[in-house]
């Protein structure tokens, strides 16, 4: 029986079977393994240099919270095709993601798709789709899906002088503690709608945090064209079911993730409002933290 990767050679090879770019099985002998919160993945790869990129997306994707490992029983694995048109492929655990796609492209999806795997694989910890700071010891998560502002607020706590932790996932532990994920912050509107320029902490004047720290507060929060800034506390279920929305495991392990999000709830203020401006409800937040407390 094949294995998985052995598959996903062969469905890549053999669709280029015809082409004078062919690429052959025995090209792909480059590897990288690694492990973060205790998931194993492996890229491998036909050339040389695309592992070597590979190893600075996992760097830049997974910050302080990986470790290269040797060849092992590895539950995911990616397959990065070079190709001399540089439009490369990626398959993962023999699924297409990407065919002939520019490799900027490329590097960004299977930047996203590490992430992902590891937040929804994660041993011992849960990962919620938040942007998390930490104003004078008190840490904040601000849950949202893509698209909903969490990283443009992020980025507007951090100008007014708060701790960085995280702009897309709030890693807690089994005590409800949230880690440092600092990967830069991905902001979107510069350019346009869609397209992310990315920053790190320091450019944006900002630090980050390095300790694992409680969460104070949750704040559910959406934006609304003229909404205006009224807090409403929460009951811990409600509060619950809010954060539930942006849990990345819940359907992987839910009894572990209820337990976490119950620690939370116990130890912090859940809070939910529409917001406008953002530069108004960032000076609004740091109020609400200054005061309720």
């Amino acid at each position: 029986m094949k294995t998985t990767m052995a598959r996903e050679i062969d469905s890549e090879t053999e669709q280029k079977s015809h082409s004078k770019n062919r690429v052959r099985k025995s090209d792909f002998r480059y590897h990288l393994f690694f492990e973060s919160y205790g998931v194993k993945i492996s890229v491998t790869s036909n050339t040389a240099g695309a592992i070597e990129e590979a190893r600075r997306i996992v760097s830049e994707n997974l910050p302080n919270c990986f470790q290269e490992i040797e060849e092992t029983n590895v539950e995911h694995h990616f397959l990065l095709v070079r190709n001399r048109s540089e439009k490369d492929s990626l398959y993962k655990n023999g699924e297409k993601i990407l065919t002939r796609i520019n490799r900027k492209g490329l590097k960004e999806s299977l930047g996203s798709q590490i992430r992902l795997t590891v937040a929804e694989f994660a041993v011992g910890h849960i990962f919620i789709h938040a942007g998390v700071i930490s104003w004078k010891g008190k840490a904040i998560a601000i849950p949202g899906h893509s698209f909903s502002g969490k990283t443009t607020l992020t980025a507007t706590l951090l100008k007014r002088g708060a701790i960085y932790y995280s702009d897309e996932y709030a890693v807690l532990d089994k005590d409800g503690f949230v880690h440092p994920f600092p990967k830069k912050l991905s902001i979107r509107g510069e350019i346009d709608d869609d397209t992310q320029v990315e920053y790190s902490v320091e450019e944006l004047g900002g630090t980050a945090g390095t300790e694992k720290t409680r969460v104070s507060m949750v704040l559910i929060t959406d934006y609304k064209f003229n909404a205006k800034w009224n807090p409403k506390i929460l009951s811990n279920a409600k509060g619950i079911m809010e954060i539930i929305k942006h849990t990345v495991p819940i359907r992987q392990n839910p009894e572990f993730t209820l337990r976490v999000l119950n620690q939370v709830a116990d130890h912090a203020i859940i809070f939910k409002s529409r917001r406008a401006d953002i530069s108004k409800s960032a000076d609004f937040i740091i109020d609400f933290l200054e005061t309720a407390f």
